[in-house]
């Protein structure tokens, strides 16, 4: 869904364009000063800005917004802005009272025209590495060829494969995302391939897989390292013939999928080691790109970050939240191990742990602070306040911890391990490891 940020400090015209943008099918951001929009303009995909706020001018927001198109709402004797705000890269200008149809067919035009609308989805970020990206995949998106996509954990490989199948002539149909990693190694091969009824306990009806399912689309394979070595020989089939047979079936059926792969593992080594079929590696790596790892990407890290604030505080009531200096400065200098995904859990962390205006080092949880910055103490995972000499920010673990036992009574356990950017089995393992219990009406199914 399209998401729009709304910047005025009027209330009256605040509420009536919400109401009407989002009856339009809009999710609509709201921002009453500049400070508080150039917080959030990097999770939205259009932004309609008044050219007069308490705190500046709106036009300032313009360089803030990147590729994203910006819509100026201007009074009617201050037409001369207008012009100078298109003349500094607004989309377009109307003027108060806004018309709402007309407002929404500007959108619409300015969400259809803008090159933002034209590039890889939502791969934030404007450094070279994430540019030379943007490029390969508009290279490679048309040539309906096999790709396989490397980097560390947590640098946004499914979101290169959405951003290739959305650039392919295969974008009609939805894209079919499988974590390998996430399945049991006895029930990959069915959810894969499909099966037949009675081909295993419990198979009561014949059932299509998801390579079926993704036949004239794009399937996506993450972690594909994790594959068992029948499972690849069953895909290699599929790459090479174009055709698969369901597991407890001898019936064949041909399949046109485009694939994509994923791994952070050294599948070259995995091969010298006879844990990864040699053939299917080659079958795999026709083309290969790389994502980078965040601390490569130099100020995409405050971009990102942003735009993750900007979507927590909404997600979680907290509109005025903002990171201190010590803090943007922490992140800068953070090697991010975990990368976007580590970066995002971070970031909500903080949000849920920050006590005042300002998110400081501490709520970020980073394991190292940089020397020099001061570290205020935090909570444990048991809620309890730390001595106040101890200076001890919560681990990871103890972080894992805060959020599952505060979450998991209004949240399932797929999105619990969608919040946190794990498979559910490395929620249930985790769970295990550190004796954290299930809700009793879950652990009982």
């Amino acid at each position: 869904m399209t998401t729009l940020l709304l910047v005025t400090d009027e209330s009256i015209l605040q509420k009536a364009l919400r109401i009407g943008l989002e009856h339009a099918g809009f999710t609509v951001q709201i921002a009453e000063s500049l400070q508080d929009a150039t917080n959030q303009v990097a999770s939205v995909d259009c932004v309609i800005c008044e050219h007069r706020l308490a705190d500046g001018n709106g036009m300032d927001l313009i360089e803030h917004a990147a590729q994203r198109p910006v819509i100026m709402m201007i009074g009617q004797v201050s037409l001369q802005h207008g012009i100078a705000a298109m003349r500094r890269g607004a989309f377009d200008c109307l003027t108060k009272p806004v018309d709402h149809k007309e407002l929404i067919r500007t959108i619409e035009r300015a969400l259809r025209d803008s090159p933002a609308s034209k590039g890889p989805g939502h791969m934030l970020g404007e450094s070279a590495a994430i540019e030379k990206l943007r490029n390969q995949i508009s290279r490679v998106a048309p040539l309906d060829t096999t790709i396989l996509v490397g980097g560390e954990s947590g640098t946004g490989k499914e979101l290169v494969a959405t951003a290739i199948h959305n650039q392919s002539k295969r974008n009609a149909r939805e894209m079919i995302s499988v974590n390998c990693a996430a399945i049991p190694e006895s029930l990959i091969e069915a959810e894969l391939f499909g099966h037949v009824r009675g081909a295993f306990t419990g198979a009561t009806a014949d059932r299509a897989g998801l390579i079926e399912a993704a036949h004239q689309s794009t399937l996506f394979l993450d972690e594909i390292g994790e594959l068992p070595l029948e499972a690849q020989a069953r895909l290699l089939r599929v790459l090479q013939e174009g055709e698969i047979r369901r597991v407890g079936s001898t019936e064949r059926t041909q399949v046109d999928v485009r694939l994509i792969a994923a791994t952070h593992r050294n599948l070259l080594e995995m091969v010298s080691k006879g844990t990864f079929r040699e053939d299917l590696y080659y079958r795999l790596n026709v083309i290969e790109l790389n994502c980078p790892a965040l601390r490569e990407r130099g100020d995409d890290i405050m971009q990102l970050a942003r735009a993750f604030l900007a979507k927590a505080k909404t997600q979680m009531a907290r509109p005025r939240l903002r990171f201190s200096d010590t803090a943007e400065q922490a992140m800068r200098t953070h090697p991010w191990p975990g990368n976007v995904r580590e970066l995002q859990n971070a970031i909500e962390r903080a949000v849920v742990l920050a006590d005042g205006p300002c998110i400081e080092v501490a709520d970020l949880g980073l394991k190292q602070a940089p020397s020099g910055l001061s570290v205020r103490p935090q909570f444990t995972g048991t809620e309890q306040r730390q001595a106040p000499d101890s200076q001890a920010m919560m681990s990871l673990e103890d972080y894992f911890q805060h959020f599952v036992v505060s979450h998991q009574d209004h949240m399932s356990e797929t999105e619990l391990a969608k919040r946190l950017g794990i498979s559910r089995k490395s929620l249930w393992e985790r769970r295990q490891r550190l004796g954290i219990p299930r809700r009793r009406d879950e652990s009982t199914t």
